[in-house]
């Protein structure tokens, strides 16, 4: 079975950890949101590449779409 409860406080992590322990069940966290831990580990590597282009002043910036689209 799969619940997902999206905002959750600490308070009600750990009261649904002790529910699964009373019933012998297991339950799992993450914080990820809708993205599988794979897709957030290639965005957060992303992230981290084009920021060290963008220091390094070789990150192709555009200030309309149109320019974007004009590069494709």
């Amino acid at each position: 079975m799969t619940v997902v409860v999206n905002n959750a406080s600490e308070t009600f992590v750990q009261a649904v950890k002790a529910m699964a322990k009373l019933d012998g069940a297991t339950v799992s966290f993450d914080d990820y949101g809708y993205y599988s831990r794979k897709t957030a580990r290639s965005i957060l590597k992303a992230d981290k590449k084009m920021e060290k282009e963008r220091k390094k002043g070789t990150l192709k910036l555009y200030n309309t779409v149109d320019e974007l689209f004009g590069d494709l």
